[in-house]
């Protein structure tokens, strides 16, 4: 059975973002891209004055997704919490319903072993 997804636009864009920003895909695009800005802004300081060292301009870059990736993880955590209590709450009712049947079928037993 599957179950519906009950989350708001918001809610699952969060929890797309944080997966993609916690993937090895992510690591290996933002080292690419560090690399390729890095090279070719080496090159470039010899012909033309773009970002210098110490790479300024990309510092501020990173900064931004550090300063927007930041809260996005922590409202995906946050949604992971809500369904970790969520399923906690169903198998704790589970559990319940489980004992107050074998605590009926004990009783049964003893009951039929005191005839």
């Amino acid at each position: 059975m599957e179950e519906k997804d009950t989350r708001s636009r918001e809610q699952r864009w969060s929890d797309n973002i944080a997966e993609f920003c916690g993937s090895w895909g992510f690591v290996i695009w933002l080292s690419a891209f560090i690399a390729v800005w890095v090279s070719l802004n080496t090159w470039l300081i010899l012909t033309h004055k773009f970002d210098e060292y110490p790479f300024i301009l990309l510092n501020l870059f990173l900064t931004v997704i550090s300063t927007i990736q930041t809260p996005i993880v922590m409202m995906s955590q946050n949604r992971q919490v809500e369904r970790d209590n969520e399923r906690d709450a169903a198998l704790a009712q589970r559990d319940r319903e489980m004992i107050v049947g074998l605590h009926t079928k004990l009783d049964e037993l003893l009951a039929n072993k005191q005839k």
